[in-house]
């Protein structure tokens, strides 16, 4: 068999990580990364050592059962996750696809076939959040499922040890350059709207309070130049540039007029997507895992060369 018979094409999806803490109304406590670092340590320890039957979590609407089935910790924040997954109450009839000789339905309710999904997390210090690698399969959980799998076992693991911190896991869509090219279908632009972190905001009008219920990051509409019906493109440019290096603004918006109607782009709505060769598994055909982490990691490497 050669390579390309031996290896097989995967999407993968870009993703920003957050680890936020919950604060109450009288933490002031400043955020710290490399406590954030050790308790998500702590936590894939605390899940791991668990048997299968209480690691693994339900997913009623998917009627999907989830697990992490292994990680590693490279240290310094930065992890190579496999999750597994079990798809429940899908019995079909069976057929050899060869001889096209019916089998009838072979498999239980509870039964189902095992996927794997890849999760390479790498920690940019200069951001101050993760990045995140995430497979794309099918079959598999997307990076909601994961968020959610691992929210819930932050709480069971709160529950469970002396851990004071209590985090949850959020995540954003790493924009593509499509943004860019989605700017130049526009006739006009006369709206443009910035998403940034609250911290980063030096009005103290807006820090005042630290309160839990007050959201952690502020929209700021920037004006048009005056007698100017348009924003330069080179001014749009530049802030999705700083978005893309120091994390300062988290989201761009950008509204105006194109031929036939209106225009309307984000950077949430816009995916990174690229794609992998990897070696797969001879008989399921899944990904090989080593191989997977490695493309991943010079697929990060290369983009860290760029920006």
């Amino acid at each position: 068999m050669n390579t390309s018979e031996n290896s097989k094409d995967i999407p993968i999806y870009f993703y920003y990580l957050a680890i936020e803490k919950r604060k109450s109304e009288n933490d002031d406590v400043a955020y710290n990364m490399q406590d954030i670092v050790l308790s998500f340590s702590n936590l894939l320890a605390f899940i791991y050592k668990k048997a299968l039957t209480e690691r693994n979590i339900k997913n009623e609407i998917l009627e999907k059962v989830i697990w992490l089935d292994s990680f590693e910790d490279l240290k310094d924040g930065n992890y190579n996750l496999i999750f597994k997954s079990a798809k429940y109450n899908h019995v079909r009839n069976e057929i050899d696809t060869i001889t096209m000789e019916e089998l009838g339905p072979r498999k239980r309710p509870q039964d189902g076939d095992e996927e794997k999904t890849h999760l390479c997390i790498r920690l940019n210090k200069k951001q101050n959040r993760f990045l995140a690698v995430h497979e794309s399969n099918h079959y598999g959980i997307s990076i909601t499922s994961i968020t959610s799998y691992l929210n819930q076992q932050f709480e069971k693991y709160n529950e469970e040890t002396d851990d004071k911190n209590h985090y949850k896991l959020t995540y954003e869509i790493m924009p593509g350059d499509e943004f860019l090219t989605e700017l130049k279908k526009a006739k006009s632009i006369s709206f443009l709207q910035l998403t940034v972190d609250r911290g980063e905001l030096n009005n103290p009008f807006l820090k005042f309070a630290n309160r839990a219920d007050i959201a952690e990051t502020v929209d700021i509409i920037i004006r048009r130049p005056k007698r100017s019906r348009n924003f330069p493109e080179n001014l749009i440019r530049e802030y999705y540039n700083d978005m893309q290096q120091d994390n300062k603004i988290r989201r761009i918006v950008a509204k105006g007029s194109r031929t036939g109607g209106s225009f309307e782009a984000a950077t949430d709505l816009v995916k990174m997507k690229h794609s992998l060769k990897v070696k797969r598994v001879s008989i399921t055909n899944e990904v090989d895992s080593a191989d997977f982490f490695a493309h991943a990691q010079l697929f990060i490497d290369e983009a860290r060369e760029v920006q």
